[in-house]
């Protein structure tokens, strides 16, 4: 016969109310894990062609999250990338950013900001966005010349023009990577652009592909931002091209583009007779604000005035001369190649 093992009920109420007091702790703490966490998707910014900045933002008062965006073109998210910040701990709120530098024109995407802890993950709501439309652009070249033609790294194409015994690009620079394939840091936001110590490039605006990208002289000052084979012109060659077209006071004028569809009226003295075709890109100072966009162009020469400033060579469309200064290394310009010898 089989022995009964019944216990007291007294001690079957203690176990009993034992394993509830363990299983309402266990509870509690979970509950605590996830309590005050609060995140949030918001609106896109800095929408390009082919560009855009996510942005979100997380509450929390407890636990280090690790923090992404995911998207893609479609809420099945196949792709990630790492927040700005990428980690968020304790009793805080943040708000959150990430660039994507390489997406498709004219394209809807779907993303949503993801926060990982011990304690699980926990996700944001689904925004959207479209990049914008390819849209024309046609430089005028000067139609009694003979180009050349160089390819970036990136595949683009630019035109080429010997004027003396240089060769330079005829168009304004719009590369992403460096000619070793690292990827320059895109820095469409203002407080990223003015902290940023190291290369980087934004677009005017974060939309006008056609002017080229405008570069800190970090990228600038490189070696490594033009095609094999090219390089960033210094103060020297800059110098050379200037004489060989008479000096400063003319020689504005004849490299820039001719006409007024990219320039604003009146493109003083316009005559693009070498061929250069230069381009008014605007510039981007060292707090991150974009100006003077088609009544402008600044390019970068590759040398140092001083540990914090460069010098570079800018045209206007009201006046007929190309000027020599020197600014902050943060500053965005234009770049134009030129050969190696």
């Amino acid at each position: 016969m089989k022995q009964s093992h019944n216990l007291p009920p007294v001690l079957l109420l203690i176990i009993l109310s034992l394993s509830l007091a363990v299983t309402s702790c266990k509870k509690d703490e979970e509950e605590e894990e996830t309590a005050g966490l609060t995140v949030t998707t918001k609106d896109a910014s800095h929408i390009g062609r082919g560009w855009a900045t996510l942005n979100g933002q997380i509450k929390t008062d407890k636990n280090t999250f690790t923090i992404s965006f995911e998207y893609d073109k479609s809420t099945t998210y196949g792709h990630s990338v790492t927040g700005t910040p990428e980690t968020v701990k304790g009793d805080t709120t943040k708000s959150i950013y990430a660039n994507l530098p390489v997406l498709e024109p004219n394209t809807q995407y779907y993303f949503r900001l993801k926060a990982v802890s011990s304690g699980g993950t926990t996700y944001g709501s689904d925004m959207s966005f479209t990049t914008t439309a390819l849209r024309g652009f046609n430089i005028t070249f000067n139609p009694g010349l003979v180009y050349g033609s160089v390819t970036d790294i990136d595949g683009n194409i630019y035109k080429t023009i010997t004027i003396g015994n240089q060769t330079w690009m005829a168009e304004n620079l719009k590369v992403t990577k460096y000619n070793d394939g690292t990827i320059i840091p895109f820095n469409p936001v203002a407080a990223m652009w003015y902290s940023a110590t190291s290369g980087g490039y934004s677009w005017y605006n974060s939309d006008s592909l056609g002017y080229g990208a405008l570069y800190n002289w970090h990228a600038a000052g490189s070696d490594k931002l033009c095609p094999a084979g090219w390089h960033v012109p210094s103060d020297a060659e800059w110098s050379i091209l200037v004489t060989y077209l008479g000096g400063e006071s003319g020689a504005g004028a004849k490299l820039k583009e001719s006409g007024t569809v990219h320039w604003s009226v009146p493109n003083s003295g316009a005559t693009n007779e070498p061929g250069f075709s230069a381009l008014p890109g605007g510039y981007r100072n060292s707090a991150g604000t974009f100006n003077s966009i088609k009544q402008k162009g600044y390019w970068w020469s590759a040398s140092a005035a001083s540990s914090t400033e460069a010098y570079y060579r800018s045209m206007g469309y009201n006046y007929g001369n190309i000027d020599r200064t020197s600014t902050n290394k943060v500053s965005g310009f234009s770049v134009r190649c030129v050969k190696d010898n």
